[in-house]
């Protein structure tokens, strides 16, 4: 692929495409399995998962772009020559990045033939090397993060919070590129500015299933100053949210608005070494998008930010109490041998509340008009009236209840999502 050429993968299955021959033909990558569509070829920009394979050894979970030599292969069969072009922007895993980070490019081509399959094919890690050398005697320097990889979750506890704001503060401040498409390359002294004075919420695993309910329904909501927990922040949810599997975001206050960064996590399942590296390297977290909100600005719950959004409403409401985690030793130690004052990670937990009981007129549920029984009503948002003579509105959730008498048994033929008061856990209601 040319330099002028933005990449392009399908957007049926997420994969990047190789291109084939002159003038280029879209084709998917030829070790990847398919159900036979063709390829539906669309800017890589526009996606924030890609599926992508380390251009080195084919592992599924590619770390960092790499520029090196533009490298084009030809295979010669019975009839014809097929050109295959493998671009001079490679992709590598953190294995990979690891041995070439270290110049080892023989460990390099012994990985990558372990890995293909090809231990005990000789001449075939002879052309998989040959191929590694095209690439790297030309490469330049530098490496860009790789933000799109679909890496599994990875749990972070309360009290590694303080840790994982600061490696992602360092990598900010570094020289790790990000793509350009993320729109940060101009604003990263800025987003690290703002997670330095951050306040920091880890949201329990109750609290994340609460959100994740909530925000499917949350309507359009204009976004000011006083829905925020606080002016700054970073805030972890115990565990991601679905689909797009956003495991965490930031804040930062600037002169025309808010400055919002999605994340993931990365680096599960990787081997110690690479891990060490890429959590010295990047840390934690990587940037899946990022987007700017003017003050009043509306937000619905097709929005990027909407999980985000849900849960700013939800702390600022009394569905929230917050309780204060201590940060683990080691990150205690390191603020005081830097004279730096510990940092508070807020835990924040569903209140404990009594799940209201109410008796009504009713309702299509009682057909009969009687009331000899109760019903769960589903969560929802309701619109509250605040600000001057109570003129402005904000969503406040309303938890799942009963209605109906106190006494009367519960009806059957409703099943609701609830999320109870005393020890909160998701449960189905029937």
């Amino acid at each position: 692929m040319s330099a002028a050429q933005e990449e392009m993968a399908c957007q049926v299955c997420l994969a990047p495409l190789n291109t084939l021959g002159i003038p280029p033909t879209y084709v998917h990558p030829a070790h990847l399995a398919t159900d036979g569509h063709d390829p539906d070829p669309v800017p890589v920009s526009r996606l924030d998962t890609v599926r992508r394979s380390c251009d080195f050894c084919g592992d599924p979970y590619p770390t960092w772009t790499l520029h090196g030599g533009e490298v084009t292969a030809l295979a010669v069969g019975p009839t014809a020559g097929l050109i295959q072009n493998f671009g001079h922007a490679w992709a590598a895993c953190a294995t990979c990045h690891t041995h070439i980070d270290d110049g080892r490019h023989d460990k390099l081509a012994d990985h990558a033939a372990r890995t293909l399959g090809l231990s005990d094919h000789p001449q075939a890690r002879q052309r998989v090397e040959e191929l590694h050398r095209a690439f790297l005697d030309a490469q330049l320097p530098g490496r860009t993060l790789i933000t799109t990889t679909a890496w599994p979750a990875t749990t972070i506890t309360a009290a590694e919070v303080p840790k994982v704001r600061d490696r992602l503060t360092r990598f900010y401040r570094g020289n790790g590129q990000l793509p350009a498409a993320l729109g940060i390359t101009k604003t990263r002294a800025e987003i690290a500015t703002g997670l330095d004075r951050s306040h920091l919420y880890w949201i329990d695993n109750d609290f994340t299933e609460l959100a994740d309910h909530a925000v499917a329904q949350l309507p359009d909501t204009p976004i000011s100053r006083d829905a925020l927990p606080s002016t700054d922040g970073l805030l972890i949810w115990a565990r991601p949210l679905t689909p797009r599997q956003l495991a965490a975001a930031s804040w930062t206050a600037t002169n025309n608005g808010l400055h919002l960064v999605l994340y993931r996590t990365i680096g599960a399942g990787l081997e110690p070494r690479p891990l060490q590296r890429l959590r010295e390297q990047v840390g934690w977290l990587a940037p899946m998008s990022t987007t700017r909100l003017g003050e009043q600005e509306t937000i619905g719950n097709g929005h990027p930010s909407a999980a985000l959004v849900a849960t700013w409403l939800l702390i600022t409401q009394k569905a929230a109490e917050v309780a204060t985690a201590r940060p683990d030793r080691a990150v205690a130690r390191a603020y005081a041998r830097m004279n730096r004052p510990t940092p508070e990670v807020r835990i924040v937990r569903i209140r404990g509340r009594h799940l209201p009981s109410a008796q009504g007129p009713s309702t299509s549920g009682d057909p009969q008009g009687s009331q000899t029984r109760r019903f769960w009503v589903s969560g929802h948002w309701r619109n509250q009236a605040h600000g001057p003579g109570r003129s402005l509105r904000r969503p406040v959730y309303i938890h799942p209840f009963l209605k109906g008498p106190d006494d009367a048994p519960i009806a059957l033929s409703t099943t609701v999502r609830m999320l109870s008061a005393g020890h909160p856990e998701l449960k189905d209601r029937e």
